[in-house]
């Protein structure tokens, strides 16, 4: 699919706006809370492009749960490899026979913050065609207080 750059980043500019404009969700949101507002933004910008909505992927939600886990691990001097880089090779090892998967992070001292990186990352990726699931991640990082947000999408 071909995306338009010139509409991207308003596409992705008002999914924000929308998602931050609900201020006071995000001062202490449970995770799955959080990660249902992860699953919407996700949605918008796919909403915004020609193809047909994304279908939630239990193997991808595991991988991204595995990815952000690894991500916090690191985060905690206590892990024993470095951060999950391709969740391809993870969702291989979990079964999974999709062709292709990218992993969309963000992190931020509020979980707007972390939407927002991880959502601006993905704004090329997430209307892609190619793709046709997606799985998501919310770990409050206690230790320094952020939000570590992990997306991945499969195709």
């Amino acid at each position: 699919m071909s995306v338009n750059e010139a509409g991207t980043p308003r596409r992705v500019g008002v999914v924000l706006a929308g998602l931050l404009g609900a201020g006071s969700f995000w001062a202490t949101p449970a995770a799955a809370e959080a990660r249902a507002q992860f699953d919407a933004g996700i949605a918008a910008v796919r909403a915004a492009s020609t193809c047909p909505a994304l279908a939630h992927d239990p193997l991808a939600q595991r991988a991204a749960e595995l990815s952000n886990r690894s991500t916090e691990d690191y985060l905690n001097h206590t892990a024993e490899h470095v951060p999950v880089a391709d969740p391809l090779f993870v969702l291989h090892d979990l079964g999974s026979d999709a062709q292709r998967a990218v992993q969309l992070q963000g992190q931020g001292p509020t979980l707007a913050e972390a939407l927002k990186g991880a959502l601006l990352q993905g704004n090329s990726t997430i209307p892609d065609c190619a793709y046709t699931g997606f799985g998501t991640s919310v770990i409050e990082h206690a230790a320094s207080g952020h939000t570590l947000v992990v997306a991945v999408l499969t195709g």
